[in-house]
């Protein structure tokens, strides 16, 4: 039987959606067995990478096989749910098997102290590398990832977003994208893998899957989009760990600048977070260091998502102002959408732009971030009497940390919500194959990294890295293994290259 498919326009043995360090992984193990690997980007060529190439570059390797599996148990706790016994023990092999093969693409594997639960069961063996001495960050690792995929000869098409998968039946056979304004249909001959990342710039997602979190921006790449969410959800994915996020973290976003930028928090102490109702509601301090682990906190004796009240302002005085710089300053974050800002040292160009209020007296400043002043003025004043005494009774910041707010002017800076990732998307096996609702494979279709990701509470820094060159290898390999496809037969549609969302290819004598 014949039924109308696009005409293919280009084709592979394996197509892989997205180059970051999970699509790197997974093109370079399919070319490294044999397959004839095309890989597409959404982004143009110089903002590559994603949000691999503007993480801290760190990869979470367990240096023993059974203790990653109890670690991540206990990371896990109660949301461990779906997650079999044979997807942990993929991953905690592979996760080990990250060292040796990290080496062999020239990495120089050195070691962090950097458990993030040390109370959790396993935690001995949490390992944390960088590529080398030197500071956090800076493509790091990224440089060899990419240069090993530059050695290959996996072809790359930039600016070309995925935008269907092409289904027959049950496996999928190829995959529409756009390119130069016009679609695309792309042929693979044996599997498609997705590696396109999560959903951190779709508000909508964001609205729709993670609660409390009406506003909230993106720290790393602006092309995450939930493509794969969306496409997987067109051929029956099923869907897992929508609800955990990296994150949030106190950030800033300035208007003219796409995604958040991190605070740096110089070495001043006078300064609070206020609420909406001009109330402290956490502990301040550098995400990841003072009781907020990647989004997550501990309140009443357990771990939970940390909620954050919108609007947020930063208050300090002149003594503060005077430490050091406020915001972001570390322009490897900013590689991937283009807009470099490298904020003042004593934060005046910021005064300046607006970005930070200020004003002679607290009861002034409140009326200019429409807080309401006696609320303001009890929270400073209830903050400096806990500074005094060097005992933070409120929320157990160290009283090193500690200085009253008495040398105005005063300022305040508006924060928001912002995250590293998501770690939700459609669930894979421990072989990396997308399971659909009917909790069955969907044929010839894979995925790697942070899109369907393992992580489903409490995250280890540097896990989602790990995972990516983890799943990453396993995608490739059994993507590349797949019984090529024979020939499809082509007839062209209401022109070539367009196809509604259900319209279905299919096998000759299929």
């Amino acid at each position: 039987m014949t039924e109308t498919i696009p005409k293919w326009d280009e084709e592979a043995d394996v197509v892989v959606i997205g180059y970051g360090f999970a699509g790197a992984t997974a093109a370079i193990t399919a070319n490294d067995v044999g397959a004839n690997v095309l890989l597409l980007e959404k982004a143009p060529e110089q903002y590559k990478g994603g949000n691999s190439r503007v993480s801290a570059n760190l990869v979470f390797w367990p240096n023993d096989v059974e203790k990653a599996k109890a670690y991540f148990l206990a990371l896990a706790g109660p949301y461990t749910d779906n997650i079999s016994a044979a997807m942990l023990r993929a991953w905690a092999e592979e996760m080990f098997a990250n060292k040796a093969w990290l080496t062999g693409l020239g990495m120089t594997p050195v070691e962090l102290p950097y458990i993030e639960f040390p109370e959790l069961t396993g935690s001995d063996c949490v390992r944390v590398l960088m590529n080398g001495e030197g500071p956090v960050g800076g493509e790091r690792l990224w440089r060899p990832i990419e240069k090993a995929v530059a050695a290959r000869p996996i072809r790359v098409l930039y600016e070309t977003p995925a935008v269907s998968l092409v289904k027959v039946g049950d496996e999928i056979v190829g995959v529409m994208a756009e390119r130069s304004g016009r679609r695309v249909a792309i042929r693979a001959n044996r599997a498609v893998v997705l590696t396109c990342g999560g959903f951190e710039n779709n508000p909508v997602m964001v609205r729709n899957y993670v609660s409390g979190l009406s506003e909230i921006y993106p720290h790393g790449t602006p092309y995450n989009t939930g493509d794969g969410i969306r496409m997987g959800l067109e051929v029956g994915a099923e869907l897992w760990h929508m609800n955990n996020i990296s994150g949030p973290l106190m950030s800033f976003k300035a208007p003219e600048i796409p995604v958040a930028q991190w605070l740096t928090l110089p070495h001043g102490k006078s300064y609070l977070f206020v609420g909406g109702d001009g109330a402290r509601f956490t502990m301040e301090g550098d995400p990841c260091v003072t009781g907020d682990f990647h989004g997550k906190v501990k309140r009443h004796g357990m771990w939970m998502q940390q909620t954050l009240p919108i609007p947020i302002h930063m208050i300090f005085d002149e003594t503060y102002r005077k430490a050091g710089r406020i915001g972001h300053a570390r322009a490897d974050w900013d590689v991937s959408h283009g807009n470099r800002y490298d904020w003042s040292d004593d934060n005046l160009r910021e005064v300046k732009k607006g970005w930070i209020q200020t004003a002679s007296t607290l009861r002034e400043l409140a009326g200019l971030i429409h807080l309401e002043p006696d609320a303001l003025e009890a929270s400073v004043a209830r903050f400096n009497t806990l500074a005094k005494s060097g005992v933070d009774a409120d929320w157990a910041r160290g009283a090193e940390t500690l200085a009253a707010l008495d040398a105005p002017p005063y300022y305040a800076m508006a924060l928001t919500p912002a995250f590293v990732n998501t770690q939700g998307g459609p669930r894979r096996d421990e072989n990396a194959r997308v399971i659909g609702a009917n909790s069955h494979p969907i044929g010839r279709l894979y995925s790697a990294g942070e899109l369907g990701s393992i992580y489903s509470f409490l995250y280890q820094g540097g896990g989602n890295i790990g995972e990516c060159f983890a799943f990453g290898r396993i995608a490739g390999r059994n993507a590349a293994r797949e019984t090529a496809l024979r020939a499809a037969t082509v007839a062209l549609a209401d022109g070539a290259g367009t196809r509604e969302p259900e319209t279905e290819a299919v096998l000759a004598g299929a």
